[in-house]
């Protein structure tokens, strides 16, 4: 099945504030699309716009042709998984009942046996099925990522939305929750990502989106996206490209 997400020129206002400024882009299932830019340049207000929590002023966002606001919120919750940038760990909660929250839009009254089968098949892609019995609580930061990942996928979406997923990671968990996202792209899932680390970025993505001030400075191909003249003209950094290793660097230290 093809998904294609489309924002179409989209304007958001915190009050007097453009937080986004005629913003477009576009993904499909199998792709993954990161979204950079400095602090406060409007990556985290795009993804709740995607995500139908945030209605922009101006603009349309269309899965598969048809615009988000003519889609139930419960169909939208279907077809969208979101990963967080943070959550709040809820006292004693087990692994297993917190991934079964990503059933509730298909949940009617308790959970089916349907909705158990899919808490373990989602634990298994992000292998966390160990943890299965285990309270969040207890969870390394990488392996509580994974989970809060899984939770996501236990609602057999079609599009994920991750808020800086390797924030606050060592780099072990960094790498493997990349590798992970990686995964996700052969599944057919549309993968459309906030992220700060350019390099990671620019390892994992196939498409780049850089805001500057709540507008598309660059769009494109990570090469054509990550390069030492955009960069330096929105975050005023000197870098260097190692294509040979996929890796940004500072000139500065």
């Amino acid at each position: 099945m093809v998904i294609e997400i489309n924002v179409k020129d989209v304007k958001v206002y915190y009050k007097s504030i453009k937080a986004l400024d005629g913003v477009s882009l576009s993904v499909h299932n199998g792709e993954i699309l990161s979204i950079i830019g400095p602090n406060g340049a409007g990556k985290s207000t795009l993804l709740k716009v995607i995500n139908g929590v945030l209605k922009p002023r101006m603009g349309v966002v269309f899965i598969n042709e048809k615009p988000l606001e003519k889609i139930p919120r419960k169909e939208i919750a279907q077809k969208t998984g979101v990963v967080p940038q943070r959550i709040r760990l809820m006292g004693m909660l087990s692994v297993y009942d917190f991934v079964m929250t990503g059933r509730r839009p298909y949940i009617n009254f308790t959970p089916s046996k349907i909705d158990e089968e899919k808490v373990y098949e989602a634990l298994k892609i992000v292998d966390a099925i160990d943890f299965v019995d285990r309270t969040l609580e207890e969870l390394s930061g990488g392996e509580l990522q994974r989970v809060i990942i899984a939770r996501a996928l236990a609602g057999e979406p079609e599009v994920m939305l991750l808020d800086e997923p390797t924030s606050n990671l060592d780099l072990k968990y960094q790498l493997e929750i990349l590798n992970l996202i990686k995964s996700l792209r052969s599944k057919g899932l549309a993968i459309i990502m906030a992220i700060h680390d350019l390099t990671q970025a620019y390892r994992v993505s196939d498409k780049v989106l850089l805001l500057n001030k709540g507008k598309v400075f660059a769009a494109g191909e990570p090469d054509d996206v990550l390069n030492p003249k955009t960069i330096f003209d929105v975050y005023g950094v000197p870098i260097i490209v190692i294509k040979d290793y996929k890796l940004i660097t500072t000139l500065e230290v």
